[in-house]
């Protein structure tokens, strides 16, 4: 019996209290990236519960995105961690950029693939609100299996959290549901200070609405990088 045959038969019998068709989609939950025509594009920020994709090259302002979300999800209350596989996190700049420090778990993977286990126990662990994977494109010396990236969504799925992976370019492909893809316009600058970068933000894939919008976002000076030789995990403190 075909689906259209069943709901006639069933339309038929005009049973009380049976209503027809798909169960009804639930909203998505996102959060917020702080930046106001950036979230105007994603319709509120980044999905909970669904994998993410945050693509640009150097001096794109990636790295200015992840730390507004850091900033975001921890005035939230919320825990972030960020699997860095380039152990290029700069605490200062964080803490400028207003993250709360203590809220924040600092993970240094040796490898990829070790980056993607580590990410894999965060989010099954619970009580994350964002997990970040930063520095994979680059240190990849051969591609990962295209089975890793359906396997991190589900488990993205299950947590509920925001998980997003930056890159220079598209790694997840269809396992993610939204990525967003910067490029540099022009830098700021005031007198001999550099002030900060204009990007445009491509939205090349949105698995909950259209694609292809662009909008003009301005991201401040978070891009320097430190290397610390401190333990392999840790909370970052002040």
């Amino acid at each position: 019996m075909t689906p259209a045959t069943a709901r006639k038969r069933l339309s038929v019998l005009q049973l009380t209290g049976i209503r027809l068709g798909a169960l009804p989609a639930e909203p998505v939950r996102r959060l917020p990236t702080g930046i106001g025509a950036l979230d105007e594009l994603l319709g509120g920020g980044l999905p909970r519960g669904h994998l993410s994709e945050i693509v640009g090259g150097p001096s794109s302002g990636r790295t200015g995105v992840l730390h507004a979300l850091l900033t975001s999800a921890t005035r939230r209350g919320e825990v972030a961690a960020v699997v860095d596989l380039e152990d290029a996190l700069d605490p200062p700049s964080l803490a400028r950029a207003g993250v709360d420090l203590e809220r924040v778990l600092w993970v240094r993977p040796p490898a990829p693939r070790a980056a993607l286990k580590c990410a894999e126990l965060i989010l099954s662990a619970g009580g994350f609100g964002l997990v970040a994977l930063d520095g994979l494109g680059a240190r990849a010396a051969r591609p990962l299996p295209r089975q890793v990236w359906p396997r991190l969504a589900q488990v993205v799925r299950r947590g509920g959290a925001v998980c997003v992976v930056c890159a220079p370019h598209r790694l997840a492909d269809g396992a993610a549901a939204l990525a967003l893809t910067l490029a540099q316009r022009r830098a700021r600058w005031s007198g001999r200070l550099f002030e900060g970068l204009t990007s445009t933000a491509v939205l090349t894939r949105h698995r909950f609405g259209p694609t292809g919008a662009a909008v003009s976002v301005a991201v401040s000076d978070q891009l320097s990088a430190i290397s610390c030789q401190r333990s392999a995990v840790s909370f970052i403190n002040r």
